[in-house]
């Protein structure tokens, strides 16, 4: 009878017991990866900047890119799967730094199928270097008019602001001309404010935007110059959300903002991301939950 040699028999199978469990991890982290089809919005931690990602399926739209491309690639990986490189709608609101900068890395490093942004009277190094790449890589491009309706699943997204022509002679063009965005999935809605001040609010009133909303995220940071009392007795949030960075030199957010809104709303009902990190709201259209990096 032929001597068994144990010793080889034991290094085969160690040789197949890693491939297998090597197969199985994978296997565990595709299943863990599936998305739902729930809408998950997303309020990324960029510091002083804007940085939206809603995703809903195997579908995102990223809003604004905030002022660095590494923390926003940073944010952006720990929300979609390590093998996603696409994102279906990129929507700059306005070429502000602290909302476009983390966009050209974006525009690089994936494979964006589309973007909606406006067409401001601007000029930057950065704002340039948009247009370059958008027109290197051939990206269909929309210019952003309020009245605009944009497809995702189960969430209907309404453009409300620019207007055309776009209103002129305010105290910034630039921010008051920004792309507001309505996303709304049955009872659940976002009104996505980017840094509009106290005359676009005023217009979308006085337009009757359809601006009732669960969730505000707050113009500007928080900045004085916008989140005006009617306009939030107007929009008659639940909920609100300020992006801004930590001891910012700008004294964002303002304490009278702050005020007005622990009034309305209460102070367990602000959310900032200077004070919690990135804040995720997920929705099935009826229910809400809210979780985020600190519960402070």
């Amino acid at each position: 009878m032929p001597k068994t040699n144990n010793h080889n028999s034991t290094l085969t199978r160690k040789w197949l017991i890693v491939p297998l469990l090597a197969a199985i991890l994978i296997a565990l982290i595709a299943v863990v990866a599936i998305p739902d089809e729930y809408l998950h919005v997303s309020f990324l931690n960029v510091g002083q900047g804007d940085a939206i990602l809603n995703s809903q399926g195997r579908q995102q739209i990223l809003v604004d890119g905030g002022p660095s491309p590494r923390q926003l690639n940073l944010e952006l990986s720990r929300k979609m799967a390590f093998w996603d490189r696409s994102i279906d709608l990129v929507v700059l609101t306005h070429p502000s730094a602290d909302h476009i900068t983390g966009l050209i890395d974006v525009l690089q490093r994936y494979q964006v199928e589309q973007v909606l942004y406006p067409d401001p009277a601007f000029n930057s190094a950065t704002w340039d270097e948009w247009l370059r790449i958008l027109e290197e890589k051939n990206i269909t491009r929309t210019i952003a008019r309020a009245g605009q309706e944009i497809s995702f699943g189960k969430t209907k997204i309404q453009v409300l602001n620019p207007q055309s022509p776009p209103l002129a002679g305010t105290g910034s063009d630039v921010n008051n001309n920004g792309v507001v965005l309505r996303v709304s999935r049955g009872q659940a809605s976002f009104l996505l404010t980017a840094d509009i001040q106290w005359e676009t609010e005023f217009d979308l009133i006085t337009r009757r935007a359809g601006l009732t909303s669960t969730i505000l995220k707050i113009a500007h940071h928080g900045s004085n110059t916008s989140t005006t009392s009617d306009f939030v007795a107007v929009v008659n949030p639940q909920l609100a959300v300020i992006s801004v960075g930590t001891d910012t030199k700008f004294g964002q957010p303002s304490s009278e903002l702050l005020t007005l809104l622990e009034k309305r709303l209460g102070a367990g009902s602000i959310y900032r991301t200077d004070k919690r990190g990135t804040i995720e709201f997920t929705t099935d259209g009826e229910r809400l939950w809210v979780k985020s990096d600190t519960q402070s």
